[in-house]
């Protein structure tokens, strides 16, 4: 019954496809060994996209969606202004996941005074200026707190963010969550996917230990199509792109694109 309301999501997805792109709505490339993948994002209702790097291939600059150019960590950073006004871009991410070991990795105080010196003056020249996108984990909102009261005389056009669980019911309070502790700006949830357990119980019964596989892709389906309306339908979400724009790997349920680089069913829903 799941595969048949989902596969009737993409069908109706398909069905009122529109000219116009959803100016929210962004792809997170994630393939550059396949970076011809991004024609079947061409006309869709995709608008924008990154790819974590800070100058965009010309694979993205033919494709029509708009890039969006991200300082990622540290490295470079003084170079990224120059960057950013030789490609004339209308926003810019800043550092990635800063508050995890396993990504950027920086210390708030010391993030603050490289964004004063280096990012804050993209501001006089029009750009949109986005804040460091923090992890969902506990770490996520308190360095995000420390950061914004380190980067004195710092201005931000909106707040990314990351968030990775289970089901739309826990996406929706963490969003509001996030919201409600930094209501001053609109929010870019910039990496988003259901990547554990349907805690209905529907593919992970606890009780017997066992796992069904077969049923992952469907759960992944119907948080992504319950996900982008209810991400559509908020004043205060500004962007979002899903995590992400990628083939078909072994274990992965949360790609868009099949093994031949065409759009699945999850693509379908995502995309039209």
């Amino acid at each position: 019954m799941l595969s048949l309301k989902l596969l009737s999501l993409a069908t109706l997805a398909l069905a009122r496809r529109s000219s116009a792109a959803n100016v929210k709505r962004g792809l997170a490339f994630a393939d550059s060994s396949n970076s011809g993948d991004i024609s079947v994002a061409e006309n869709t209702q995709v608008y924008w996209v990154y790819d974590w790097g800070t100058t965009v291939p010309d694979v993205l600059a033919n494709s029509g969606l708009r890039y969006i150019p991200m300082q990622w960590g540290i490295d470079g950073v003084e170079s990224f202004a120059a960057m950013v006004e030789v490609q004339g871009s209308m926003a810019v991410l800043g550092f990635n996941e800063p508050d995890l070991d396993s990504q950027s990795n920086i210390d708030p105080v010391i993030a603050a005074s490289l964004w004063i010196e280096y990012i804050q003056p993209l501001k006089a020249n029009g750009v949109r200026v986005g804040a460091p996108a923090v992890s969902s984990s506990s770490s996520g909102m308190p360095w995000l707190a420390q950061f914004l009261e380190s980067c004195t005389g710092c201005t931000f056009d909106f707040v990314p963010l990351h968030w990775y669980g289970d089901g739309c019911t826990a996406f929706s309070d963490y969003i509001t969550s996030f919201h409600e502790q930094f209501p001053s700006w609109p929010l870019w949830v910039t990496e988003f996917a259901s990547t554990n357990a349907d805690v209905s119980g529907e593919w992970h019964d606890v009780a017997a230990s066992t796992w069904y596989p077969d049923l992952f892709p469907a759960v992944v389906e119907e948080f992504c199509a319950q996900s982008i309306a209810l991400l559509d339908s908020l004043e205060w979400i500004e962007g979002y792109a899903w995590f992400a724009f990628y083939r078909q790997t072994p274990g992965s349920f949360y790609n868009l694109l099949d093994a031949n680089g065409q759009p699945n069913v999850l693509g379908q829903i995502y995309l039209q």
